[in-house]
């Protein structure tokens, strides 16, 4: 098990409301880390899967992140896609296939999310030339010395956590802010690697080279508080009079991306509101697990193309025209917002029996590449009977 999934033992479930024309329907977020490499085993994924070199060797290793699950909409085709063949599998070896809950669903998405976004590798030696770089050292030159305090080096290494240094830093921004403007200097910009890299230098200082990083995230439904309390005043999710709707905003590609941008925008906050807010211990923990939750797992798909998606593969075929002779289910009236996390928990209940109706129909099994699943997802919410959920 890596750092982060050793710290981050739990992230949640929770049921919020969905936004647009799905607003009563439930939305199902991540579950939790540590769950979700238990479903790995209990499904009987490490028969053929491996987990850190652990299990099969018959099908890739789930710790070794690859570009073609880089998203969740990414992640749910390839397992679409390779779902027939997963199946063949399990019946070749005479064992059930098994089905798979949203709540199982979401801990499973909440693993590769850990693995693949909550394990950054940083270059120490580039930090420091960061460190210098953005002019860091002209207030903390002390960090440069070779031979430093033990009290200086305690200070420091205790920020191995990009979490709580970007959390101590953005409380410090206020004097920052003050200090380079006093000194004639511009405000240091930092780059997502920035951040990662400068993190990995001030952890490591001298006599601590063997000293790990460590990564741990919060909880969104805490992190939605915190935005709530020092964030809402200008910030929205969706288009609200005179306030920045961040889903009109490129999204950051990873948490660490995240803390480089919240960063990078304490300038503009002062300007606008005279300073920035001061955060209790844990809450940018909380805040930037609800931020990036709300981006990386919802991505906005295009309707439109979703609409010649569910045609070009036939969906409609079964779930509307003869939906009573396949017994398929009207996808208009799900009670869950449809997501990434939603689709794999279907496939893995339904689909197995969805293959023998398409099979007697021979029709063949739909396949999914680059945004498609997206812009379908997309679509299905689009065309979903509104439900006030209870």
């Amino acid at each position: 098990m890596n750092m982060s999934m050793k710290i981050w033992t739990s992230f949640f479930l929770a049921l919020l409301i969905v936004s647009g024309a799905a607003m009563g329907q439930i939305k199902v977020m991540p579950g939790s880390v540590v769950a979700g490499e238990r479903v790995l085993d209990e499904k009987g994924c490490l028969s053929c899967h491996s987990l850190h070199g652990k299990g099969g060797n018959r099908a890739p290793d789930f710790a070794v992140p690859t570009g073609r699950t880089s998203k969740p909409g990414l992640l749910a085709a390839e397992m679409w896609n390779h779902s027939p063949s997963m199946w063949a599998e399990f019946e070749s070896q005479g064992r059930p296939i098994p089905s798979l809950s949203s709540t199982e669903a979401a801990d499973l998405y909440s693993y590769f999310y850990a693995t693949l976004h909550f394990a950054p590798r940083g270059d120490g030696a580039r930090g420091r030339e960061v460190f210098q770089d953005k002019g860091c050292a002209g207030c903390h030159g002390e960090i440069l010395d070779p031979m430093p305090s033990r009290s200086l080096m305690e200070k420091w290494t205790d920020l191995k956590d990009p979490i709580v240094w970007a959390e101590r830093m953005w409380n410090h921004s206020n004097e920052m802010l003050s200090a380079t403007a006093n000194r004639g200097m511009k405000w240091p910009r930092l780059s997502e690697r920035d951040v990662v890299d400068l993190v990995s230098f001030l952890s490591k200082l001298p006599d601590t080279a063997s000293q790990q990083y460590a990564f741990s995230v919060g909880e969104p439904a805490l992190g939605r508080n915190v935005f709530d309390r020092t964030c809402v005043s200008c910030h929205s999710f969706g288009p609200e009079k005179s306030k920045i709707d961040l889903l009109t905003k490129s999204a950051p590609a990873s948490v660490t991306d995240y803390i480089a941008k919240m960063w990078n925008h304490a300038p503009e906050m002062r300007s606008q509101g005279g300073h920035t807010e001061k955060l209790a211990p844990g809450d940018m923990r909380n805040l930037i697990a609800f931020l990036f939750a709300q981006r990386f797992f919802f991505e906005p798909g295009d309707p439109a193309r979703g609409k010649k998606v569910y045609e070009s593969r036939s969906c409609g075929s079964c779930h509307e025209f003869r939906r009573n002779q396949t017994g398929a289910p009207d996808l208009t009236l799900a009670t869950e917002a449809y997501s990434p996390i939603t689709l794999t928990a279907s496939i893995w209940s339904h689909g197995p029996e969805m293959l023998k109706a398409m099979t007697q129909q021979k029709i063949e099994w739909p396949e999914f590449e680059k945004s498609e699943m997206t812009d379908l997802i997309a679509w299905l919410n689009s065309r979903i009977v509104t439900k006030i959920a209870k």
